[in-house]
């Protein structure tokens, strides 16, 4: 008896398509189908014939001209998204279709395909609703409805108010201010302030030995109800 499994090619398939997310099938379907309606209204064809450069000329002019169903410009992250699931699914189709091998992402035909897509993402990096956002800054109000749902009579609720004022006021990384505990102290003159000794935080690895100067927490008198210090 082979030590081997026994599934067949067909079942393997099944199982493959069983774990693909639902999402990814429905995003995969909605762009071959706004592909499909694009190269219609500019004439193109998926014929077996087509060169390597027709192909790149199309994708090229995709990766430009694709827009939303309104008319607008798609964000710049979507442009690079859409464009390489197109990419790869007329890859796919053409070597199933017509076993026509071509790499829309490596061969040199598609270099200015790849260029007008990159180009096209530039030109969106510089409208602020469609570039990228990878992080954006709470208000001072969002943080301030944090704040009060934290119950400072127990030390849990104490400790979690002091993090997110602290790190507010400090523009913590994440790891800073989960560790935070361990870098300040009280000032032994009583003065009313806290030591902040950021030392050993990421933001000081890179030699910039002015930033691991002790910084100063003081008496909030303008909003003594999220002071820290106090």
């Amino acid at each position: 008896m082979s030590r081997f499994g026994i599934a067949s090619l067909e079942n393997i398939d099944k199982e493959v398509d069983s774990i693909t997310p639902a999402n990814s099938k429905r995003s995969k379907n909605s762009v071959w189908g706004q592909f499909q309606c694009f190269c219609k209204e500019r004439n193109y064809k998926f014929e077996k014939s087509s060169s390597k450069d027709e192909l790149a000329n199309m994708l090229k002019d995709w990766g430009f001209n694709m827009k939303r169903k309104d008319g607008e410009d798609y964000k710049e992250s979507v442009v690079k998204i859409t464009w390489n699931f197109t990419a790869k699914q007329l890859q796919e189709f053409y070597y199933k279709e017509h076993n026509v091998k071509f790499d829309p992402f490596a061969d040199v035909e598609f270099s200015s395909a790849r260029a007008a897509r990159d180009a096209k993402r530039r030109n969106l990096q510089t409208d602020p609703k469609k570039r990228k956002l990878s992080s954006a800054a709470i208000s001072k109000q969002e943080m301030e409805r944090m704040v009060e749902m934290c119950d400072e009579n127990t030390p849990t609720g104490l400790q979690k108010k002091f993090f997110l004022i602290a790190g507010y006021e400090l523009a913590w990384r994440g790891e800073a201010g989960a560790s935070c505990l361990h870098h300040f102290s009280e000032e032994k003159n009583n003065e009313g302030r806290i030591e902040y000794n950021p030392v050993f935080t990421k933001t000081c690895q890179g030699g910039a030995k002015k930033l691991a100067d002790s910084k100063w927490l003081i008496t909030n008198a303008n909003s003594p109800e999220i002071c820290p210090v106090r």
